[in-house]
């Protein structure tokens, strides 16, 4: 660790994701100085998780105590590398949104009351009143949905008010699951974090609240008043609103608010700083309380892994951030929210007046590469770019590629139009490669245009995507990307997108403090490469092309519906 030897100031990122806890160091300009990462199959398998998760049909979720020991594991990798954690000034971090973890009555005694002598996990045991925590691939609470909207007014209402309509995987209808089906456990819940706040609480040693832009993916949030809505706490709780609500807490608007000083166990097991010892002298030496409010290691409030991620990025107006991965993501920064059916708004993560919009696709690398294994004779992505770099967009010829049952728009199926007509192959059955590619981009930017469109910050049409995730890397794919939208495409240089967001937070939060500006601060621009220029000759060939995928889209969702498809 000698080259943070001369470094006087680190900020930690974490991120608890599906598979993995990652963490980030940065220094004070930003630049990664340090990245770990524990594997939650291979580093913890007593648990018998399978790809980071426990599922059972619809029901999918995740030991919670998995999520703790990995926290000491992380800590002990870097305390083996002798970290310098004393240097550490503010730790943030993000989670997968939408998870939720059931804290028992016992759970504030034990959490104040940690013995640094002895693991997390064993002093932690009974500090859950759910063993299972439900994450956000779960999709069992399709009844409380409907539900849901039905007593709220509607999907459009619903998705007015929280910035969403009732999506299975949202931390509320969860929550009204576990009323219905284990009241008991519910009565015994003291407190309900989501991953985001629960792994703050670790460091705190007390509950840590749900930041306002994580708590937006809950289906409970007003995002206009930034307040839990009571019609539904409600609706959640079966009726016992109250109770509901205090086991939520409020909502803590200012993302980057001091929550308290990292936890003892902490210090005395790893060497954070907790300042207390410079705070003593202050009778004798009153610079020593500046010294003290400089040097104690903080803590913020953590948000969710999307939030993380726009952090990262320092998106602003004209930019939008397309994550291709297993499943695909847009983000989008708006002054104001525009909510609708098929898309996310959520509270910004550190600007209180702001918002971002999200979409989610489920159909991302998995459809790709099932589309690559059919119509590649050596089942290569190198055979795969061929055929799009010597390909042409062809305006009469457009298919959908739901391999799995997706979001947006919600069907299921394989379909393929020429000239409009529905056919089961093209003529030349190699566009498939480039047509499942065109489909989800074209799907992309007919919503972000729709998000769009009434929003103040529609002075200009979009001027730099940014891509992440697996997919990113392929040049081939991100230049059909750059034709659809007319735009730069940009690659970000880092992996940890969301661990990196937390950690730029924490910097953020320590610039707050010491009265420095935090507006336009200059986020790792370096990190990012151009790595498409759109040819707008095809970009002419997509504009045609989106009122008639439009229109087909209508027709497939129908198709969908009566499984007529091929």
């Amino acid at each position: 660790m000698s080259k943070l030897d001369n470094l006087p100031n680190l900020y930690i990122g974490f991120d608890l994701s599906t598979q993995q806890l990652k963490l980030t160091v940065i220094e004070d300009t930003y630049q990664i100085v340090f990245e770990e990462t524990v594997h939650f199959d291979k580093e913890l398998p007593h648990y018998g998780t399978l790809n980071g998760v426990i599922s059972n049909g619809e029901t999918v979720a995740c030991p919670t105590l998995l999520w703790v020991e990995s926290l000491d594991i992380l800590l002990q990798k870097l305390k083996t590398k002798k970290f310098p954690f004393h240097k550490v000034r503010i730790i943030s971090g993000a989670g997968q949104q939408h998870g939720s973890i059931y804290w028992s009555h016992n759970a504030p005694f034990l959490l104040s009351s940690l013995d640094h002598s002895k693991p997390l996990v064993d002093q932690l045991k009974n500090a859950f009143s759910v063993q299972q925590s439900p994450t956000w691939q779960d999709s069992s609470t399709s009844e409380q949905c409907r539900e849901l909207e039905k007593l709220i007014g509607g999907a459009e209402v619903l998705a007015n008010l929280t910035g969403s309509k009732a999506y299975e995987r949202f931390t509320g209808n969860q929550i009204a699951k576990l009323c219905k089906a284990n009241p008991n456990a519910f009565s015994q819940t003291s407190r309900i974090s989501l991953v985001s706040s629960f792994l703050a609480t670790l460091f705190l040693g007390h509950y840590a609240p749900i930041d306002i832009s994580d708590g937006s993916g809950m289906n409970l949030l007003n995002i206009h008043t930034k307040q839990w809505e009571d019609k539904l706490l409600n609706i959640c709780s079966c009726g016992a609103e109250g109770k509901l609500k205090e086991k939520l807490d409020e909502p803590e608007i200012d993302g980057l608010k001091i929550l308290g000083n990292v936890h003892e166990y902490f210090v005395k097991k790893y060497g954070f700083s907790e300042g207390k010892f410079l705070f003593e002298y202050y009778l004798i030496c009153p610079i020593c309380l500046y010294i003290y409010i400089l040097l104690d290691c903080k803590i913020i409030p953590f948000t969710g892994d999307n939030p993380a991620t726009l952090i990262s990025f320092n998106i602003k107006p004209g930019n939008i951030v397309i994550s291709l991965g297993t499943s695909d993501t847009v983000l989008l920064y708006t002054s104001k929210p525009c909510p609708t059916s098929e898309s996310h708004t959520l509270c910004h993560p550190i600007i209180p007046a702001s918002y971002f919009s999200m979409l989610c696709y489920k159909n991302g690398s998995l459809t790709r590469e099932h589309i690559r294994d059919i119509y590649t004779k050596d089942v290569t992505w190198e055979r795969f770019n061929n055929v799009l770099n010597s390909s042409k967009p062809i305006k009469s010829q457009i298919g959908f590629y739901f391999l799995f049952q997706e979001i947006v728009p919600f069907a299921k199926g394989i379909y393929k139009f020429d000239s409009n007509k529905l056919v089961k192959e093209f003529v030349d059955e190699n566009y498939n490669v480039r047509a499942v590619i065109e489909s989800q981009f074209l799907s992309m930017k007919l919503r972000i245009d729709k998000l769009l469109k009434d929003d103040d910050e529609k002075k200009e049409k979009i001027q730099r995507i940014i891509v992440v995730g697996g997919a990113s890397k392929n040049d081939q794919i991100v230049k059909i990307l750059a034709d659809v939208f007319g735009a730069q495409v940009w690659r970000n240089q880092g992996e940890n997108s969301a661990s990196m967001g937390a950690a730029i937070k924490a910097r953020t939060a320590f610039l707050k403090r010491e009265c420095k500006s935090i507006i336009n601060s200059n986020y790792n621009e370096e990190n990012f490469s151009l790595v498409a220029e759109p040819d707008f000759e095809n970009t002419k060939i997509y504009d045609s092309m989106i009122e008639n995928y439009q229109e087909l889209e209508k027709l497939v969702i129908q198709l969908s519906s009566t499984e007529k498809y091929i």
